[in-house]
């Protein structure tokens, strides 16, 4: 992180006069400080989270459906779910399939039965077949994660009704004591009941340790993943082999895939959902903290977490089998050059330039300013570090996260970025 001096230097001239015009990185108000570990009051103003007008993206949608200025048709062979995809700008490619009994419905969700997820940058939707509704996550920036249902029988006004009971398990430990979104793993009986994994998945967390509930199509070369493994015996087997069910490029060996919308699981998606699940939290433990005058290392944490500095490494290429790549790769704001926070690397790492993509979305860009500010203060800080700095004050290796890669990344920002900080726009930044 920046350095205790510097850091207090800044804080005094915010608090002394805020020359730019622009809101000071720092509440003004007392700040208490708390641990990160410790719940965050989130039912208290001003975050309020059971009331108040919402901004996610379902809750929009919701409010044209009540208008009448859109509609939900109903399909026979798929309900409402095709149409929600294609409303809410859902990628089909992105669908993950879960067998883990993690979830709501668990008397349905089993390897022969599993639910699936579809996913874009701001909402995530779970759908398994024989289910009475859909369930679905969606980002708001003051309140974080939203939940709701659709019933999937056909409606003449279908609509999405907010559910509150998602918070047994998507507000505590795993969701950073927010509501907040879970990706777990754990290897499973033949039944989808779990045995034993993790309850807390990041892109910090090893291959080894990931997807275990989970199908997973694509190929990753010599590295292991838990994924594709149920039933007591083959885990047995597993353990001695451990790559049993590695590299495979189709599950229709274990289920009937025609069922779904795609027969993939794709590996590709699975590595985003990881990365994105555990910053989303992070977004929001900071600005409810934010707005709630509470300070714990969160921010701290959160600037890491975008910067990928704790990533575990890729050592061999990794290749998806649903077209999702390209898909996502097609999503993302490209600067005079062409580049963007979305180019894969998948080599080595997940992207190519290493700043989460995220700090385009709703959800980043209209979390309480002051504590977005200071994010975005913190990420240039880091982009323009000298060697004995990040080593110092980041425990980052100048050779592990080259000039040369941080000059792109301070590029593309200031090109890209609405609502970019001033410091961000006066500073020269090399676009080589």
């Amino acid at each position: 992180m920046i350095s205790p001096l510097l850091r207090v230097g800044i804080l005094l001239l915010l608090l002394v006069g805020n020359l730019s015009g622009e809101e000071p990185l720092v509440a003004t108000k007392p700040v208490r400080q708390i641990d990160f570990r410790d719940p965050v009051p989130y039912g208290l103003q001003p975050v309020a989270y059971g009331t108040g007008t919402l901004t996610d993206p379902v809750s929009l949608l919701n409010e044209q459906l009540i208008q009448q200025k859109r509609e939900l048709k109903f399909d026979t062979e798929w309900g409402y779910l095709r149409e929600v995809l294609k409303q809410l700008q859902l990628p089909e490619s992105s669908q993950l399939m879960v067998y883990s009994r993690t979830a709501l419905n668990p008397r349905i969700i089993n390897p022969d039965n599993p639910r699936v997820v579809y996913f874009n940058d701001d909402v995530y939707l779970g759908w398994v077949p024989g289910a009475r509704s859909m369930e679905l996550a969606s980002i708001d920036p003051l309140r974080g994660t939203i939940f709701y249902e659709l019933d999937l029988k056909a409606s003449a006004k279908p609509r999405f009704v907010r559910s509150d009971r998602c918070l047994a398990c998507h507000a505590g430990d795993s969701s950073l004591r927010v509501p907040g979104l879970l990706v777990r793993s754990f290897l499973t009986d033949d039944h989808g009941r779990p045995i034993s994994g993790y309850s807390q998945i990041s892109h910090d967390k090893p291959l080894e340790k990931r997807w275990g509930g989970w199908y997973v199509t694509g190929t990753h070369g010599d590295m292991l993943h838990l994924g594709n493994v149920f039933g007591r015996e083959t885990i047995e087997e597993f353990r001695t082999n451990p790559a049993l069910r590695a590299n495979l490029t189709r599950v229709d060996q274990f289920f009937d895939t025609t069922k779904y919308l795609s027969p993939d699981s794709d590996l590709v998606a699975h590595l985003v959902l990881d990365h994105q699940v555990h910053a989303h939290n992070l977004i929001t433990r900071v600005g409810m903290e934010y707005q709630l005058g509470l300070e714990s290392d969160a921010l701290q944490r959160l600037v890491r977490y975008l910067l990928f500095l704790d990533e575990a490494p890729l050592t061999a290429p990794v290749k998806g089998t649903s077209g999702y790549q390209d898909w996502f790769a097609c999503q993302g704001k490209r600067d005079s050059q062409g580049r963007s926070l979305k180019d894969f690397d998948l080599k080595t790492r997940l992207f190519q330039y290493r700043l989460s993509y995220l700090i385009y979305t709703d959800g980043f860009q209209k979390m309480p300013a002051g504590a977005r500010l200071r994010i975005l203060k913190d990420i240039y800080e880091f982009l323009n570090a000298n060697d004995s700095t990040l080593k110092a004050d980041w425990d980052v290796e100048p050779q592990n996260f080259p000039i040369a890669e941080r000059q792109v990344i301070l590029q593309i920002v200031a090109e890209t970025l609405d609502e970019l900080p001033e410091f961000w726009k006066t500073t020269a930044v090399s676009s080589k």
